[in-house]
């Protein structure tokens, strides 16, 4: 019952979100956006964002290696698909990592608090990662904001560094070896995801000037899908976007279009996942399929 209200509640959140976003743009106008998209510069998107991905699972590879888990890559990148197909299909969006700690306890006999602490520190490690991009971001590109010394928000790059190391030496202090590569795994897969979103907001025509202002809000929104109180972030992202558009002096439907792009785009690439679903046994063998 708990969790069917928690459900409930988040799709509310997700529904109300929607709506504002629809009372405040105009929607014929994102329509136009997307389906008038250059669809060269979607596939390139695409591409970029499965690369991203592919790096995302090495990196969680890197923090198996220290319980010891000792996973192929391809076995290692069949579970990182299915858990990302996983975290789009069910509620609350951390679906794939219980299916992880799952699959990992029944095939490997590990400590299931341990493996948890792993997904735990490699979310920290992209939580940090996108943090670092924004104050880059605030310090360089950004001027539009009523944010005090921005212009300084380079300063606070190591303290950021400092403050993740510190987290993940409290959530898992057998992993602080690996961290600093994890750190630069993190690095490169949001920066390939910013050329992904990057390629978006070229397909749907959006002004090179204002490529800053898209790639903030697109970590902004990064953020605020991630918390859970919503459906996968449905509504919460688009929401981000029509939010800060309003600020940054972007255009809002531009904005969301992005958003809702960026969104199929993730999408489409979680779909192999479904072989996975249907043939778990799959993930085990050495062939991709």
């Amino acid at each position: 019952m708990k969790k069917a209200i928690q459900t409930i509640l988040k799709i509310l959140v997700s529904g109300a979100a929607i709506w504002w976003v629809l009372s405040k743009v105009d929607v014929h106008e994102v329509i136009s956006y997307v389906a008038e998209a250059d669809y060269t510069y979607l596939l390139l998107a695409l591409l970029a964002y499965v690369i991203s991905q592919v790096f995302s699972a090495e990196r969680i590879n890197l923090l198996y290696k220290t319980v010891p888990l000792r996973l192929s890559f391809g076995e290692n990148l069949k579970l990182y698909w299915l858990g990302m197909f996983y975290n789009f299909f069910l509620p609350g969006g951390v679906g794939g990592d219980g299916y992880k700690v799952y699959y990992l306890k029944k095939n490997y006999e590990c400590k299931v608090k341990r493996v948890v602490a792993l997904l735990l520190s490699d979310r920290v490690s992209g939580l940090v990662a996108i943090v670092i991009y924004i104050l880059i971001l605030l310090s360089i590109f950004i001027s539009d904001l009523p944010i005090p010394y921005q212009d300084y928000g380079w300063v606070m790059i190591p303290f950021a560094v400092a403050g993740y190391y510190a987290v993940v030496y409290f959530i898992c202090k057998s992993t602080i070896g690996q961290s600093w590569l994890v750190l630069i795994y993190s690095m490169v897969i949001q920066g390939l995801q910013m050329v992904a979103v990057v390629l978006i907001a070229n397909g749907i025509g959006c002004e090179v000037c204002m490529m800053p202002d898209y790639v903030f809000l697109f970590f902004i929104s990064s953020i605020a899908s991630a918390i859970p109180v919503s459906i996968g972030g449905v509504g919460l992202r688009e929401a981000t976007f029509a939010f800060g558009s309003q600020y940054l002096n972007v255009d809002d439907g531009q904005a969301v279009a992005l958003s809702i792009v960026f969104y199929l785009t993730s999408l489409v690439a979680s779909l192999p996942g479904i072989a996975y679903m249907l043939k778990p046994e799959w993930i085990k063998k050495h062939k991709m399929l």
